[in-house]
């Protein structure tokens, strides 16, 4: 595993600041809680490069966001493309200081074709710790959303990956009735996104739920996400449960 130090994280100079503010403009991003800010990266150095789609960590006091695309190099990304990086770990990265153990556990995953990221952190490895969260980051560039029609995607979703692997369904989109429905599972958990509203290329909602056998574990969840790419070729976003975060889950797919 490569050598990851403070500076990826947070100590860059007011240059990278001011590369940043040029180019972060089409990169948009979403969290669960204040405990990890996703958008636009504003990082340069090593393998980072900023206003790629990022994620900070906000509890920790490293704030400013780093690129998925450079950190994949410091995690491992398995059969179903999530990478997972271990900062929470007796062992974490090597080279890492004493005080990267704050950054905690992370598993994140590209949407296929699109510069689109999901995922979810926690500050120790276990989802149920009262920390976890769940986000999403992408590149709108060239985004262009119908007004009629209905579309299929195909999706994958994250919610406590290191216990309940990765869940997968299908959402369906009625762009003139400006509606998103749909779930993922496992087989025996699932998240349902209930019935979001379409209003350009966000979509929001307040009805998710979590189940486990077919019973309710968590209700009225707040779903946000959005599509990207030409006619909405790909869709990102994230259920939250305010009272129960072990359940969060993000989520991302593309157009059948």
């Amino acid at each position: 595993m490569k050598r990851l130090t403070m500076k990826a994280f947070g100590l860059v100079s007011l240059s990278a600041f001011a590369f940043a503010g040029a180019t972060q403009a089409q990169v948009v991003g979403a969290s669960s809680n204040t405990n990890i800010t996703a958008g636009a990266s504003v990082v340069n150095g090593g393998p980072h490069h900023a206003g790629l789609p990022g994620i900070g960590v906000p509890s920790t006091g490293i704030d400013q966001r780093v690129d998925f695309a450079g950190l994949t190099a410091y995690g491992v990304t398995d059969a179903k493309g999530v990478t997972t990086l271990n900062f929470a770990s007796p062992t974490p990265p090597e080279g890492s200081p004493p005080d990267h153990s704050s950054l905690g556990f992370f598993h994140f995953a590209k949407v296929s074709g699109a510069n689109v990221y999901y995922g979810e952190w926690s500050q120790t490895v276990s989802a149920t710790d009262g920390t976890h969260a769940t986000y999403f980051a992408g590149d709108t560039t060239g985004t262009t959303v119908p007004t009629t029609g209905t579309a299929t995607y195909a999706v994958q979703g994250i919610s406590d990956y290191a216990n309940k692997g990765a869940l997968a369904g299908t959402f369906n989109a009625n762009f003139g009735a400006h509606t998103l429905t749909g779930s993922v599972t496992n087989g025996s958990y699932a998240v349902n996104i209930g019935t979001a509203l379409i209003s350009g290329a966000v979509f929001t909602g307040n009805g998710a739920t979590a189940s486990v056998g077919g019973a309710n574990v968590a209700t009225g969840g707040a779903v946000n996400g959005r599509f990207f790419g030409a006619n909405a070729a790909s869709l990102a976003g994230i259920a939250s449960f305010a009272n129960a975060r072990q359940y969060n889950a993000s989520f991302g797919g593309t157009k059948q």
